[in-house]
């Protein structure tokens, strides 16, 4: 399949490429002890363009409109003109997380993990320098981070985010891949933090939520990664701890969360791994589908462990504790279309912040499309 159309400068220094996807969800909700909305809608919607602007530099420029709102996502300018380095400066994920910072076209269920959700923290403006080769990845930032500030202080917080990485088989040339990583965040709060999180689906409430958290100093999150691929078996895995320190005789809190999911491609495909990067890349069928030539695509059968734990007792916050097992089919169709439907059990316990022992059933599906 051809790439999306570029326009490009005869010497081809300069381009210009359109770009895109659309996820479109329908989310039904068994509902426990609360009333969650079942719904229909774009869960994303984007639309951007990339190129270069000279010999080293490149641009991207993304906007979302999931959700009925608009929002920034990538827009940055990057510097490539070291070897193996990437200089980028703008909106952008800071380097912390791997399956926060693998594409949503590419994850493996159609949510990420409650504890990703919980820990984790999307675009935001900043400088991250990212370098990497064919076993390795590292990257290093400094980020302006406003989201989840409420206070009342004009400055927004500061945060430093690195993450690195290594595939152990590539140094035996080998197909299969291991992948070890870790990370981590240090966070300057100028207000209080908030940590909360929804099992599984786009929409709908947070079924484990500390709530506002004041009096606080800083946030260190720290994080640990496996990733296992074999033929068409693969395996990925985080576990996230945050403490969060507070100053004025208050407590510190410590809350953790991991994931762990496992997919099998029953028709052969490898689920692709870049070294560069330290993620998962785009699934890509043997044999598109087409019927009328005996093709049905890719076919996947993926399940999912997670649990998130808020609840600190000798700080005083119990923001809840949850656990949720999903089961999953990914049908490709072709390289770019793909159709996704998850069921996701979810287990909260002493969740005084929402809703007590909320245990929801999830019925998740979704159409995607990119280009």
């Amino acid at each position: 399949m051809k790439p999306s159309p570029r326009i490009e400068s005869q010497d081809g220094k300069f381009s210009f490429q359109p770009f895109g996807r659309v996820h479109l969800d329908a989310t039904h909700f068994n509902d426990d002890k609360f009333d969650h909305s079942s719904n229909a809608n774009f869960r994303r919607a984007r639309l951007g363009f990339k190129g270069k602007l000279g010999d080293d530099f490149n641009y991207k420029s993304e906007m979302g409109f999931g959700g009925e709102k608009a929002n920034f996502k990538d827009i940055f300018l990057s510097y490539t003109g070291f070897e193996n380095i990437d200089i980028k400066v703008g909106h952008q994920k800071p380097s912390f997380g791997m399956e926060q910072n693998t594409s949503s076209n590419y994850i493996m269920m159609i949510e990420r993990s409650s504890p990703t959700n919980a820990f984790t923290r999307d675009h935001e403006i900043g400088l991250n320098v990212l370098a990497g080769g064919d076993s390795w990845s590292f990257g290093v930032g400094v980020f302006n981070e406003d989201g989840g500030n409420t206070g009342t202080d004009d400055d927004e917080d500061i945060t430093y985010d690195l993450r690195g990485s290594v595939n152990l088989l590539a140094l035996g040339d080998s197909e299969n891949v291991l992948h070890l990583g870790a990370g981590y965040s240090h966070r300057e709060p100028t207000g209080s933090v908030r940590f909360r999180a929804r099992p599984g689906a786009g929409d709908g409430s947070h079924l484990v939520d500390t709530g506002n958290i004041t009096f606080v100093k800083n946030v260190s999150v720290y994080s640990a990664e496996l990733a296992v691929i074999y033929g068409p078996f693969s395996l990925q895995s985080e576990y996230f701890n945050a403490n969060v320190s507070r100053n004025e005789g208050n407590k510190s809190a410590n809350f953790e969360g991991y994931y762990g999911q496992i997919g099998y491609l029953l028709t052969g495909e490898r689920r692709p791994y870049k070294g560069i990067t330290g993620n998962f890349g785009r699934v890509k069928p043997h044999s598109s589908f087409s019927p009328h030539n005996g093709d049905w695509g890719a076919w996947e059968i993926l399940t999912r462990y997670d649990s998130t734990d808020l609840n600190d007792a000798l700080s005083g916050i119990m923001g809840g504790k949850m656990e949720t097992l999903s089961f999953g089919v990914n049908w490709y169709l072709t390289n770019h279309v793909r159709f996704m439907a998850n069921v996701v059990n979810a287990d909260s316990d002493l969740n005084v912040a929402t809703v007590a022992n909320d245990d929801p059933t999830v019925y998740n599906f979704r159409l995607q499309w990119d280009f």
